[in-house]
């Protein structure tokens, strides 16, 4: 009787840590994502627990493996929208495997940001991660790019200058790229630029596109660089409302 007890309890045990994980997964917290070890506590460290608006509705997506173009505010969460995926089908590091993922930003700043980011994130994995951006020496990136990175972060004139100058430096091998703050990227003028990474880049590829806004411009370089992107869209409730109604005082003037 006592191990038939013991063994009613175990069992209730468990059917009670199912119904929790249920309930948390339905409660659309990071759990419902499925991650592997590796991310998710990571994520816990930084003592995230719920998705912002902009991670709910993205990472899904991103994890599914289709093109998203994003668009929301600065400060919505859209940085770990992209990391958080990025690493979990990045995984481990693969000597010699290439550069498998690239990050553009259009400020030496955020490019920092994002860098100091996805190693908070990515701390329990051995991926690599470089950053290249102007200001910084040409002779250590050098050094950087042959330790095999996993992931580059970087601006656009200096990737450029470094695929010019690096002849064994390839983006074929990359199968996640995301464009960071885009609009800005097109409003400091790197579209040219832009459009010649794109032509280096492999065809089996995922592409990513984070904005605020989307100019036309943006929206012919989407069309061009992703394929059927499904556009995921917030902060649509700062339009006008159509029940505004608009009212005129008049004072008159004190003589």
């Amino acid at each position: 009787m006592v191990e038939g007890k013991g063994f009613l309890v175990s069992s209730i045990t468990e059917l009670h840590r199912k119904e929790k994980q249920k309930k948390k997964g339905k409660s659309g917290g990071f759990e419902s994502l499925n991650l592997g070890p590796n991310v998710f506590n990571a994520i816990k460290k930084k003592g995230y627990k719920v998705p912002t608006p902009i991670q709910r509705k993205t990472m899904p997506l991103i994890l599914s493996g289709v093109d998203v173009v994003a668009m929301a505010r600065t400060g919505s969460g859209k940085t770990a929208a992209f990391l958080i995926p990025m690493l979990e089908k990045l995984k481990q590091h693969v000597p010699q495997g290439g550069v498998r993922a690239l990050i553009l930003s259009p400020t030496r700043d955020l490019a920092e940001q994002t860098l100091k980011f996805a190693k908070e994130l990515g701390k329990f994995t051995d991926l690599r991660v470089t950053l290249l951006v102007g200001g910084d020496s040409m002779q250590e990136q050098f050094e950087e790019l042959t330790k095999s990175p996993d992931v580059i972060i970087a601006t656009p004139g200096r990737l450029m200058h470094l695929l010019e100058e690096v002849d064994d430096m390839s983006l074929r091998t990359v199968e996640y790229v995301v464009f960071d703050e885009a609009d800005s990227l097109f409003g400091m003028g790197f579209a040219e630029q832009l459009h010649q990474i794109l032509g280096q880049l492999g065809e089996n590829r995922q592409t990513l596109l984070f904005s605020a806004t989307l100019p036309s411009a943006l929206a012919e370089f989407a069309k061009a660089g992703l394929r059927e992107p499904q556009l995921v869209r917030l902060d649509v409730e700062n339009k006008i409302s159509p029940d505004l109604k608009l009212f005129f005082f008049q004072f008159p003037f004190a003589k």
